[in-house]
């Protein structure tokens, strides 16, 4: 018996994975680009060009080879990302 009770389990969760990763790209981008217009350009914003980017590789590499923790990791980065931006641009413009 797996963590995931069956194979239909497994399935759903990285699918879930893989579409919240690739869904994240789109949301930190327009977020940042709001930001910029807001507030000007914080270096810390450039996170939100590279870690969506690196979450929906792994999520979707995740999913293709069947690895939840790669998938896991993947969404886990893409959550993580937004917090991370706005928590390092304020300790930047402080």
């Amino acid at each position: 018996m797996s963590f995931f009770g069956g194979a239909d389990d497994l399935e759903r969760f990285l699918s879930r994975c893989r579409v919240m990763t690739v869904a994240s790209v789109p949301v930190c981008l327009a977020v940042m680009i709001f930001f910029i217009s807001e507030e000007g350009w914080r270096f810390s914003l450039l996170l939100c060009c590279v870690l969506p980017v690196i979450a929906a590789y792994l999520g979707v590499r995740g999913r293709s080879e069947i690895r939840a923790g790669m998938a896991a990791s993947g969404l886990a980065l893409a959550v993580a990302t937004l917090p991370l931006a706005l928590v390092l641009a304020s300790l930047e413009g402080a």
